[in-house]
Parts: C-alpha cells; structure tokens; sequence
C-alpha cells in the first residue's frame, strides 16, 4: 500500500484563511472544510496525499490544497485550474485571495438567462404556428415604430460606450430592414434572439432585461393579437 502523505493545513494557516474570505465580503457561513484523498505526479512518481479542501456550498466553488499544487475553481482564465504552491504559505495565501476574488465575481454576477426566461410572451409567440407570410408595407410601418419605442426604453438611463450605442443603432436598423424581407415567424425568432444577445452582450442588469423583453411581447401584440394568454 502506498504510503499517505498527510499535507492537510495547520490551524494557523487555516486561520489565515479565515481572514482572507472575511475580507472579501463573502458569507464565512457558507464555507465547508473537508479532509480528502488524493494522488498527485511528480516526474514519473504517482503520491497519495490527504489534504484540505475547502468548498463554497453555494455554489460548488472549491479550493484544493494539494501536496504540490492548488486546485482551485473557478479561476480567472478557465473553469478548473492548478498553481504549483512550492510547500509556501505566501503562495497558497496568494492563490486563495485570487480564488476568492474570482468568487465573489461569479456570486455577484446576475444570471441574465433565468431572468430572460423569466419573460414568455415574445419567445412562445415565437414558438407557435404563426404563419410566416411576408409583412405588409403597413405592418412594415408599424414595425419601425414599435422598435424605435424599444430601442428608446433600453437607451433610457443607460450609461453605455458610444461603441455600445452604436452597435444598438447598427441591430435596431438591422431588425427593421430584415422585417421587409422576411417571413413574419422566421422575423420574430430574429428579433427574440437578437434581444437576447443585446441583453447579454450589454451585460444588462436582471431587472432591465426582463423589462427590455417583456416590452417587446406587449408592444408587438398589436400586429399578431398573440400577447393575449401568453403576458404575465
């Protein structure tokens, strides 16, 4: 059997860390310790090591102190990643502190897809037997329009770059010239993916998202009489 290297922090360094996670404003409720087992390369040699890992329940986030490296996630650059600790304290503490920085980045960070989602009218519009015959010249007009009031309420109070705002030029006049070339039901599932990827790619706050779509399935009921049954 092989031998188990027993790596596991001491009390002060876990004090230590205590005092990092109080200092980065997270819930100090929220952290479990726990002992495990694990195997590690060094060259060509396979160790077994029994360390400290401490988990963020919440989210499943963890931090790994390993015999030779620390396994942490989520990392700045991917998901899952290991730095070398060279057995010293200012490594692991310095590692722990980018952790939780990243952390409390991912806990901060609002989920802009369940708050999308959160919003129905346009996306089962979106999703029925609506025909797909080509716009009238006067539904056309009345596109233009709606979208005008829409694009004005996601530029309302928004602080964007003047890159940002010109991109949203840029979709708006997209969405409208796409209107008089294509089908109604293959135009509304443009116009809700576009929306969705404003949404993301402006990094909308939850409520301005929800806001952005659910003006959208009202605005746009008056040219399918589709909103009914399907708004909130």
């Amino acid at each position: 059997m092989p031998r188990l290297f027993d790596v596991r922090l001491k009390t002060t360094e876990k004090s230590g860390i205590y005092l990092l996670v109080q200092q980065s404003g997270l819930n100090l409720a929220n952290f479990d310790w726990a002992d495990e087992e694990s195997e590690e390369w060094i060259d060509t040699d396979s160790l077994e090591f029994k360390i400290s890992v401490l988990t963020h329940r919440p989210t499943g986030y963890y931090c790994k102190f390993g015999g030779t490296h620390i396994e942490y996630s989520p990392g700045p650059d991917q998901r899952v990643e290991t730095v070398n600790h060279r057995d010293r304290w200012a490594v692991k503490s310095g590692v722990t502190q980018v952790w939780l920085e990243e952390l409390r980045r991912e806990v901060d960070a609002p989920d802009l897809w369940a708050t999308i989602g959160q919003e129905k009218a346009l996306s089962t519009a979106a999703s029925t037997t609506l025909d797909n015959r080509l716009f009238t010249a006067a539904e056309q007009n009345l596109i233009a329009a709606k979208l005008d009031e829409i694009k004005g309420y996601l530029l309302e109070e928004q602080q964007f770059a003047a890159e940002e705002a010109e991109f949203v030029e840029q979709r708006f006049a997209y969405f409208k010239e796409s209107s008089t070339r294509m089908g109604r039901k293959d135009w509304l599932n443009l116009l809700l993916g576009g929306l969705v990827s404003l949404a993301i790619g402006l990094a909308l706050d939850p409520e301005k998202a929800r806001g952005l779509l659910r003006l959208a399935g009202v605005v746009f009921q008056s040219l399918w009489g589709m909103a009914q049954g399907y708004l909130p």
